[in-house]
């Protein structure tokens, strides 16, 4: 049985590649919450001299922030290192172009782990602050929040205003888990770049007690900011780099835990991944590095980027069929040479 935590230890955990000038005022947010039973460790994985420009002003900042320099290392890898090198008995996933909205941030998601059955909290996202519930049927969407489609894609829903409890998953960001079962477990798979929290959420459902659970709650509300340049830079990737992510995801991860649906329905769930990404692609993506872009116009462009990607497609599936995939087993363990920690409140 896990402990009751009436008052737990949490550690914000942010992973940040060159935004150190946004992460800073996310944690001062962080620092003006209404809880103090909590640390903020900054992964910062920018360059030397990104990180030059900003070391004084982490110098200056409260002892509650440890920020960890390391080597790039991807979405997952990073999440996974985050929660290693922190000390709460709660991890509070943050992104660096997020922020709270309200300064029972932290509150809001320890309160639930006094009850020993509850494994994981996601919170509400929005996109503007003044944003009211997006979903025209309210209760569909209270249904679909953080379920999963049946090709295993995760169903996000989560701007609604009513507490769910269970869900099946937990958002890379605005949620909070026990850290022993992310450390005992292994976090979440490397290997892929993206789709990545479903890695962990898979394996947690398989071991979780009768009793225990995820849940969404809507009192930690988070505003994402999308228009904030850097980062990962996923709105400006290219069609077959997002083609090959999502095939990623469906051969190390899906095929692990859904194999006999995966492979019995295989040129199904190829068909539904290009239709996916090129749905996305749609819709939220800044590239236009393409000659396509340069002769046509947007709609045009794409519909002839789109038929492009389409023909090479099938020797994209086979080639990532054919990958070795990389094991992923055992606790978490990082060595201590691969880091080092600078402390806030102290110019070094």
């Amino acid at each position: 049985m896990n402990p009751s935590l009436s008052n737990p230890f949490m550690s914000v955990v942010i992973r940040s590649y060159n935004r150190l000038n946004y992460v800073l005022e996310l944690v001062e947010r962080c620092l003006n919450q209404d809880y103090d039973n909590y640390e903020i460790v900054v992964l910062d994985q920018s360059d030397d001299t990104h990180w030059e420009e900003h070391k004084q002003a982490f110098g200056l900042l409260d002892q509650k922030v440890r920020v960890i320099r390391t080597r790039p290392r991807g979405s997952a890898a990073a999440r996974n290192f985050g929660v290693i090198v922190s000390r709460g008995e709660v991890v509070l996933l943050m992104d660096d172009d997020d922020l709270p909205v309200r300064d029972d941030w932290i509150s809001a998601h320890a309160r639930h782990y006094e009850d020993p059955l509850c494994i994981g909290v996601s919170g509400k996202c929005l996109k503007r602050i003044d944003e009211s519930v997006p979903y025209k049927n309210k209760q569909l969407a209270y249904e679909r929040c953080l379920t999963y489609s049946f090709f295993l894609r995760g169903k996000d829903f989560t701007g609604i205003d009513e507490v769910k409890k269970p869900v099946r998953w937990l958002h890379g960001l605005n949620a909070s888990i026990r850290r022993s079962y992310v450390v005992e477990l292994g976090g979440w798979y490397p290997y892929i770049n993206n789709f990545d929290e479903h890695s962990f959420c898979f394996k947690l459902q398989k071991v979780m007690k009768p009793g225990e659970y995820l849940m969404f709650d809507p009192k930690p509300v988070v505003l994402r900011r999308f228009d904030i340049p850097g980062g990962l830079g996923k709105r400006q990737l290219p069609l077959p780099q997002l083609l090959e992510n999502q095939l990623l995801y469906y051969h190390r991860v899906v095929a692990e835990y859904y194999p006999f649906r995966f492979y019995s329905l295989y040129p199904i769930f190829m068909l539904y991944a290009f239709k996916y990404i090129t749905r996305w692609f749609r819709g939220f993506s800044y590239f236009t590095d393409s000659i396509w872009f340069r002769w046509f116009e947007k709609k045009n462009a794409l519909r002839l980027y789109f038929l492009q990607e389409f023909i090479k497609y099938p020797f994209l599936v086979i080639r990532v069929l054919l990958m070795k995939k990389p094991k992923w087993e055992g606790s978490l363990t990082i060595p201590e040479v691969e880091y080092y920690e600078f402390r806030a409140g102290k110019l070094s």
